[in-house]
């Protein structure tokens, strides 16, 4: 019985200590290149993203890796970069909420974005199905060529582990937690005209809000969507609206 009671702790130690390893993590290996396709309804690739890693390191228990990442239209062409970075603490992993909006680079390849402030959306150690998991804010901001600068803001909620399925794409097969959560966004505007059109986007807000609330239908600025994270890995597909993105290659 005690060898029995002594296996099992030591069991328990191993899979803490394995949780906390951040260095199964995709985005924590040194020049690790990822390889995400979009696919829009119809199945067409719509643009890659190629994520290099690089930079990584530890301190204080906290692993931090830098990475460059380029998005490409459906014939190759360069629409833009970004730097992320990503961290890694006692196995929970927290990913840079600009990875989380692809469909920026696709709805507005010739507009100048950046992130401005932002939470890491975390993916703990140990999740299981049911979990509700923490919330998020991002703000980002767009310089358009007419020179008016709007501010969006992007809340991510209600995250919820709802499913563990096999999720099988060109770059392999992973068990996976299925994450659905709510995004809802707002934009305001900076600059000359700024306030006549921050109240017509507060006037059509409204509007929405009101129509959303009449019937079961959310209002125009809030989407659902889902996830399907490995653990020990990282993300593995996104689906949104009217289009899915999935890990299409690991070099």
């Amino acid at each position: 019985m005690k060898k029995i009671i002594l296996l099992s702790a030591c069991l328990i130690v191993a899979s803490r200590l394995l949780a906390q390893d951040c260095t199964h993590y995709m985005y924590m290996q040194k020049n690790k290149t990822i390889e995400m396709t979009s696919t829009n309804d119809k199945g067409d690739v719509t643009y890659k993203s190629v994520t290099k890693v690089s930079d990584v390191n530890t301190e204080n228990g906290v692993t931090t890796a830098n990475v460059l990442s380029e998005t490409y239209d459906k014939n190759g062409k360069l629409l833009g970069s970004s730097n992320m970075t990503y961290k890694c603490d006692g196995g929970v992993m927290m990913m840079d909420m600009s990875f989380n909006s692809p469909q920026q680079s696709q709805q507005n390849p010739k507009m100048n974005v950046k992130v401005i402030n932002s939470t890491y959306m975390e993916y703990p150690a140990g999740m299981q199905v049911g979990d509700h998991l923490k919330d998020a804010t991002t703000q980002m901001e767009s310089t358009m060529s007419n020179g008016m600068t709007g501010v969006t803001t992007i809340h991510t909620t209600d995250r919820m582990v709802v499913a563990k399925e096999t999720v099988t794409t060109p770059a392999g097969s992973w068990e996976c937690f299925k994450i659905t959560y709510k995004t809802t966004s707002s934009m305001a505007f900076k600059g000359a005209n700024a306030d006549t059109l921050n109240s017509a986007m507060s006037a059509m807000d409204k509007m929405r809000a009101k129509l959303g609330n009449l019937g079961p239908k959310m209002p125009a600025n809030t989407t659902e969507s889902a996830v399907w994270y490995a653990p020990n890995f990282g993300m593995i597909k996104y689906q949104g609206r009217n289009f899915t993105v999935e890990l299409t290659a690991i070099r």
